[in-house]
Formats: C-alpha cells, structure tokens, sequence
C-alpha cells in the first residue's frame, strides 16, 4: 500500500490495486478478510509512534486508533509548549490527517528518506512534517524566502544545512515549497 498505492493519482487505479491485493491474498494465502476488514473503516495500521520512549522501537500494528489520536494529541501539545517552537500549531487529527502523519513518520523514519507532498495551500502539509519531524528529534528546517533573499543566500542556506546534517550529524527534516 505504501510503495504502490500512495503514489496512485486516481481513483480507478487506486481500486484495482486494491482489488489485485485482495486477490492474491485470496489465491495466495486462502485468507477469508473482506476487502472491507482491510480497507474499509477500520484499516490495518502500522507505525512506531505510540511507543518512541521505549528503548527498542518497533514498527508495530496500531490496534486502538483513539489511543494513537490521543498520543498524537499529547505530542501537539509537547510542541505547542516547548522552547523550540516559534510557531505554535493548532491542528485537527482527523483520520485523513493522522493516515498522513502516519506515512510522513514512516517516510522520515527511514535513512536518507524523502517524500513530496502535494497539494492546495493551507491544507497542513507542513504542519504535519513539523509534527512529525518533533516526534523524531529533528530539527526542522525551511528556506525562508526575504526580499534581499538570492542565490548567495540559498548557497548559504544550503551550505549550512549540510554542515549540520553530515559534519555536525544532527538530524535535520528539510522542507521545500513551490515558493
């Protein structure tokens, strides 16, 4: 689903990925799931978030989504009082938003990971990466366009990006919009 499905662009292809799956589930492994017991209401979701404490973090079956919603809730607000968040956030999770929030985490969990995310304005994408990157202990880090802003300035930008992240070792969640 995450290497196929979430790079699908429209519905059609969308519902005979998930119609191929459900019939090599079928053919495969003879398993009695509906399409409705994977997909449908209530989806089969994976993630590490509800326990980044804990000293071996698993990437594990979230069983009980009001607990992740509740988690993600604690960790807004871990961000929305700490020191190191200038801008303060004030998100609605709905299921949409925490399926994203779960792919993003999935995504910067992952050495070297990259993701595009495209989409109207306003619409939270950065917000959720912010999330996110905090979940990970990253720093977040975004080009702040200016009227004196130019190509010395990007080298510059660039240039003290790479030194935190490859000489420093720090984790650093980049973002990069159309602007």
């Amino acid at each position: 689903m995450r290497v196929f499905h979430d790079r699908l662009i429209n519905s059609e292809d969308k519902q005979w990925i998930l119609d191929f799956i459900m019939e090599l589930l079928q053919k495969t492994f003879r398993s009695s799931f509906t399409k409705d017991d994977l997909f449908g209401e209530k989806k089969v979701l994976f993630s590490d978030i509800l326990k980044l404490e804990a000293s071996n973090i698993l990437y594990e079956e979230i069983k009980d989504q009001a607990k992740l919603v509740k988690s993600l809730k604690n960790y807004l607000e871990d961000y929305n009082s700490g020191d190191s968040s200038t801008m303060k956030m004030n998100l609605v999770l709905f299921d949409d938003a925490v399926d994203h929030m779960l792919r993003i985490a999935r995504v910067l969990r992952q050495p070297r990971g990259n993701i595009m995310l495209i989409g109207v304005g306003g619409s939270g994408k950065q917000s959720l990466i912010r999330l996110c990157s905090f979940l990970y202990d990253m720093e977040f880090k975004q080009i702040e366009i200016t009227k004196d802003f130019g190509v010395a300035s990007f080298r510059d930008f660039i240039k003290e990006l790479m030194m935190k992240a490859g000489v420093e070792g720090k984790k650093i969640s980049f973002a990069l919009t159309d602007s």
